[in-house]
């Protein structure tokens, strides 16, 4: 039975009718209000994940971070605030966070995103978690239909190198030191290169204090790339401060060292807007007292083959012989087999062969990243990461030549010089015993790729 209002039991009734309607009054809005409140939180949190999308997909990681992180503040359990930061954090190497992240936004909802599994899989092999990495990434093959997606992927060349990674022994034998804090910085240190009397040492940095000071708004939003040059210092056995001050080496833009020539002529990567195409081999000339000329694209006197090697695509990384009789270098061309693939060309008369593809046996359908020919000609060492025999993303491989001057078959330099990190860059000293290498070790890091000096004479190349 419905019960009926009795205002003739109040004793106040025009009091307690204003207290009633007031009570209406107030109740309605504060209803909306909340919940216009709740659609403003939403509304906002939404623009933070497409805010941080749109600068994920733009390169601009540490500004997606912070927006994911913003989105996060406003809900803690967002998860696909949660997977973005599992993403980011990926991409910016910081494989601890990205498993943080990855491991909560799955249990919190497994079917978040499609490459969850993916991501998971991926982020354990980085750290070296093997059985996870397996598990996950087998996962992830069972569950995709798409066949297309998973060859995009590279999952089944994932297992095969997990496979791989399971049974690799370490070479106790390597001696790996960290160059030393006066080399190194918390910024990325690769790309090393020792000039063949010893006397020089030039690597790659994205410091604040590269020429010009800018940021590559268009890829990374990281400072762009300088060439830093350090001394031997024959008394006190030491490196001696390093300096990106080198008359006209550096420009506002990328520039990369990439090898010494035997005369200490300098081979050198450049990415200027406007000038180079997506990225072309330059050399600056040694001219003695530790000075170099202003950089030229390589054989630039010969400008029909100078273009043949610096084409309208990606150039990386250029070595060449001591005898200068080969010149190898990696370039994106579509003529290749992969993404990046290794070239050379061979000195016949004054002028030199076109290019031609060092070999499907060593080209991968993945990427080449750096190449470096011993002086000698004799021994080729080369990064990729499209090859089974593989710790983990980019490795360091080595060729011999057999008796007919033909490369072997790559062989993969082994653990504990290959890691399930990225070892992208490599250079050897003349006599075939030190290797100079831009890596993630976790030996004395100052917190980012450092450059390290290792001990490779248990590989007794023959170079003499």
């Amino acid at each position: 039975m419905k019960k009926i209002l009795n205002f003739s039991s109040v004793k106040n009734p025009i009091s307690f009718y204003r207290i009633f309607i007031s009570f209406l009054f107030l109740t309605g809005p504060i209803t909306t209000m909340s919940q216009d409140n709740s659609f403003f939180e939403k509304t906002k949190i939404q623009h933070k994940i497409n805010e941080a999308r749109h600068n994920f997909i733009q390169g601009n990681l540490k500004s997606a971070l912070l927006n994911y992180k913003e989105a996060i503040a406003l809900n803690p359990s967002n998860v696909k605030a949660e997977y973005g930061l599992a993403e980011c954090y990926y991409k910016l190497q910081n494989y601890k966070k990205a498993k943080f992240h990855a491991e909560k936004a799955y249990l919190a909802d497994p079917k978040i995103d499609d490459d969850i599994l993916f991501l998971l899989g991926r982020t354990y092999f980085r750290l070296n978690e093997i059985t996870k990495a397996k598990q996950k990434l087998s996962q992830f093959k069972e569950m995709t239909k798409s066949k297309s997606k998973l060859k995009d992927y590279g999952v089944d060349l994932k297992l095969a190198q997990i496979a791989y990674a399971e049974t690799a022994k370490v070479n106790e034998k390597i001696v790996i030191e960290n160059m030393g804090n006066i080399l190194n910085s918390s910024a990325p240190e690769f790309a090393p290169a020792i000039s063949n009397d010893g006397k020089y040492l030039l690597f790659t940095s994205r410091r604040a204090d590269t020429k010009g000071g800018g940021i590559d708004h268009y890829f990374d939003h990281n400072y762009f790339s300088d060439i830093y040059l350090s001394k031997w210092d024959a008394n006190t056995k030491t490196w001696s401060e390093p300096s990106n001050l080198l008359g006209k080496m550096n420009t506002e833009f990328h520039d990369g060292n990439l090898s010494f020539t035997a005369d200490n002529s300098i081979l050198i990567y450049r990415n200027i807007y406007n000038v180079t195409r997506s990225g072309d081999i330059y050399q600056s000339s040694y001219s003695g007292d530790g000075n170099w000329g202003t950089p030229k694209p390589i054989l630039h006197r010969d400008k029909a083959i100078s273009h043949k090697i610096n084409s309208s695509y990606f150039e990386s990384s250029a070595s060449m012989t001591e005898d200068e009789k080969y010149i190898y270098f990696v370039s994106e061309r579509p003529t290749g087999k992969g993404q990046t693939d290794i070239y050379y060309v061979e000195k016949k008369g004054k002028s030199y062969s076109e290019p031609v593809p060092v070999g499907d046996h060593i080209n991968t359908a993945g990427d080449e990243k750096c190449v470096f020919i011993h002086p000698s000609g004799k021994v080729l060492f080369f990064t990729s990461n499209g090859r089974i025999e593989s710790m983990g993303s980019y490795d360091i491989y080595y060729c011999t030549k057999d008796e007919n001057g033909q490369w072997n078959n790559p062989i993969n330099m082994g653990a504990p010089i290959n890691t399930s990190l990225e070892e992208k860059t490599i250079n050897v000293s003349k006599d075939g015993k030190t290797a100079y290498i831009g890596a993630y070790y976790d030996i004395k890091n100052q917190g980012d790729a450092d450059l390290y000096q290792i001990d490779i004479s248990s590989f007794n190349f023959n170079v003499e």
